[in-house]
């Protein structure tokens, strides 16, 4: 008898210490992942407006010729402008974060197959590398391509498409929810 009053005894002290705990919150995984589509993708972008910086950096210093500089730093200034007024519209950026999931997904297939052992924000950062400095990088055409470098090509293609042309933020805004991801979905 006195055995199991000692169990019981026990059993007890561990329930109401266990009740003096406070109680964790949960971690809402959903609000950790908010976002995540469109931070990677615009990572993306910001590190191939970085690669043209550099380019126009070399050029005011004689160190690179660019033909349409003038455009270039157009383009530049308009996609700032567009990432600040994005920033300052979290609804919006919620709504390019459902519309680039898409987009996100095919990037992450690719990263998937070709470098598992990177992050997605890592493969685009050393596909866009990898054009900037071909001689460094090894199999790119296996890794992000089979012709060219798919990648690149992607962030490019659409950074001419959205920002070269003549169009308001809110224009840009309507083609960004669309990007053509052909490059990197069919040529791969």
């Amino acid at each position: 008898m006195y055995k199991y009053l000692k169990h019981i005894l026990i059993y007890n002290l561990i329930l109401i210490y266990s009740c003096t705990d406070k109680v964790k919150e949960p971690t809402n995984t959903q609000q950790a992942n908010d976002n995540k589509n469109f931070n990677t993708i615009i990572n993306g972008f910001n590190k191939y407006i970085e690669k043209a910086r550099e380019d126009l950096n070399k050029h005011e210093k004689d160190k690179r010729q660019l033909q349409n500089y003038d455009d270039y730093k157009i383009a530049i200034d308009k996609y700032d402008k567009f990432i600040s007024w994005i920033e300052d519209n979290p609804d919006t950026k919620k709504e390019l974060d459902t519309d680039f999931t898409e987009a996100y997904n095919c990037l992450e297939q690719r990263r998937a197959e070709n470098a598992s052992e990177k992050t997605l924000d890592e493969y685009i950062r050393d596909a866009i590398d990898c054009t900037n400095n071909p001689l460094s990088c090894k199999d790119t055409r296996k890794k992000y391509g089979t012709k060219n470098n798919q990648i690149f090509l992607f962030f490019t293609y659409n950074f001419h498409t959205l920002f070269h042309s003549k169009n308001t933020l809110k224009d840009i805004l309507v083609k960004f929810k669309t990007l053509d991801i052909s490059e990197v979905k069919d040529k791969f």
